[in-house]
């Protein structure tokens, strides 16, 4: 049981600290309308049952910042909860819009937007994006695999921390 979590946990690591190419692969495209695949993606994050938690580690002295909540998870990362995207790609950048109305533009390289600092670009065969601002970490990875868009999310927060995969097929 332990060597997958080391192993897992040494990718995920290589991951954060790997340089990543802002040239966009020709073979990467992810325009278009996609939609969730429920049997193949991990629930959205609860929310109230993150809350809970926090404020027992709040109250026992464990976590001090409240900005730091992974509460606001879905927030910060809308494709935790969403169930349809639409992404529009070109050679400088990716916007996607979320069923719930948001919408995210993703520049290639690094950006600073809205008190996050924001790096993107390929590793391998996937898009990496990755966010920081103050305590909370997160890392988006996007793959292409048989027609399928997956999306793994890993966020760390000073509260608690939030993994998922939502898998999304083309429409």
């Amino acid at each position: 049981m332990r060597l997958p979590c080391l192993i897992g946990c040494v990718a995920v690591m290589a991951t954060a600290c790997t340089t990543l190419d802002p040239v966009v692969p020709p073979s990467f495209d992810l325009t278009g309308s996609w939609a969730l695949d429920p049997l193949a993606s991990d629930d959205a994050p609860d929310l109230d049952a993150i809350r809970r938690r926090e404020d027992r580690k709040v109250a026992r002295g464990r976590q001090a910042d409240a900005g730091g909540s992974a509460a606001f998870v879905t927030q910060d990362f809308p494709i935790l909860t969403a169930t349809t995207v639409t992404i529009e790609q070109d050679a400088a950048s990716m916007g996607i819009r979320y069923d719930g109305g948001d919408y995210r533009d993703v520049s290639w390289g690094e950006r600073e937007r809205d008190f996050w600092t924001v790096r993107a670009g390929w590793l391998e065969n996937a898009l990496v994006v990755r966010s920081t601002r103050g305590g909370t970490q997160g890392i988006e990875t996007f793959t292409l695999e048989d027609g399928q868009l997956r999306v793994a999310v890993r966020v760390k927060t000073e509260g608690e921390d939030v993994e998922a995969v939502r898998v999304f097929l083309r429409q």
